[in-house]
């Protein structure tokens, strides 16, 4: 697996929760809109039907009225499509019973309705007179209406009722809803997070061991597996690692062996040699400056040696410092006295990238 399918895997718990939570979001709205609907299909219709039939009983009953005021064609034109309204109504509502005690509400309305239709019949073949409507139709109309009222109580009820279980449901919903948020984003950032370490892991390793290499240690290594881009960067730089060892191996040894002939020449001068730095200290001596010019290399090489030589030694390296090139005697007036010896100095500079260097002698 390369290193881009374990960063897109890293950030695929992160992408799960939102995908949990779109799941969670859209099972909440489709249960609260399903309340809603419960209450437009189960109870809305049996309301509306309720109110249909108290208002087609009530103009059926002004009809009767008409009827005792001698007003039958009046009553007669209005009885008749009503009649036709509360029995349509009253046939939906017996299609449509879904609250407990409705079906008995209903077949009691269905009984009234019937026996108020057989006292209309009776009413309007007695004649219509007035007493008989104040001692039968107006209590069978109240009866009806009862009937239809108790269905629409019943109906009111229901929707209150589960207009507040709706709204219990989206509350407890809304808060189930921000507590799986909040816990699965935590688990989908330390999901994401552990992934992401683990997946960039390898490249700690392979920053440690280029540290360690920058500080001079060629034996360490990244030792990275896998077949991603880090393993491979990991494994050229082991690779490039061992080729540098073995290079520094192999310049360490001729630079060993270029010291120890340099030194086996300079130790065989039988004049003395020094190699000063740029800063007066002194780098090297021969066995010949040694014995006969007191001069060791040491914290101070130039303790035990003469004034007379310490000073020729600082005039030649601040010629040669000074970019004036080699520096050569004029004559005898410039050697210096050495118990029976006299020595004449002078001073060759040796260039290199960083530094200049003089060997007085």
């Amino acid at each position: 697996m390369n290193l881009r399918a374990k960063l897109l895997l890293a950030q695929a718990p992160l992408a799960l929760v939102l995908a949990l939570l779109g799941v969670v979001a859209l099972r909440t709205l489709n249960e609260l809109g399903r309340s809603s609907q419960r209450i437009l299909k189960d109870n809305y219709r049996s309301v509306l039907a309720a109110q249909r039939m108290k208002e087609a009983l009530e103009r059926i009953d002004s009809a009767a009225v008409f009827h005792a005021l001698g007003r039958a064609d009046k009553a007669t034109a209005q009885a008749g499509p009503n009649f036709k309204i509360f029995e349509d109504e009253l046939s939906v509502q017996e299609k449509n019973v879904t609250e407990p005690g409705e079906q008995d509400a209903t077949q009691k309305l269905r009984a009234e309705w019937t026996r108020y239709q057989d006292d209309y019949r009776g009413y309007l073949a007695a004649g219509a007179v007035r007493e008989r409507y104040f001692t039968v139709m107006e209590p069978a109309f109240l009866r009806v209406k009862d009937a239809a009222e108790r269905i629409l109580e019943i109906n009111q009820d229901a929707m209150v009722q589960k207009s507040e279980q709706a709204q219990r449901a989206g509350e407890s919903s809304q808060s189930m809803l921000v507590f799986a948020t909040i816990v699965g984003l935590m688990l989908g950032l330390f999901a994401s997070v552990s992934l992401t370490q683990r997946a960039l892991r390898p490249l700690s390793r392979l920053t440690m061991a280029v540290r360690r290499i920058g500080e001079g240690d060629l034996d360490a290594r990244a030792r990275i597996e896998g077949k991603d881009e880090i393993a491979h960067l990991g494994h050229e730089f082991d690779t490039m690692a061992d080729k540098l060892r073995e290079y520094r191996s192999s310049s360490l040894g001729e630079l060993l062996l270029a010291q120890q002939a340099s030194q086996a020449a300079i130790d065989s001068l039988p004049d003395p040699v020094l190699v000063l730095g740029v800063d007066g200290r002194v780098l090297n001596v021969n066995q010949s400056a040694e014995t006969g010019l007191q001069i060791q290399v040491g914290p101070d090489p130039l303790a035990r040696a003469e004034p007379e030589v310490r000073e020729a030694i600082e005039k030649v390296r601040l010629h040669v410092v000074g970019g004036k090139g080699a520096y050569v005697p004029r004559g005898l007036e410039d050697s210096v006295h050495l118990r029976e010896r006299r020595l004449l100095p002078r001073g060759s500079p040796l260039y290199s990238e960083q530094e200049r260097w003089s060997a007085p002698r």
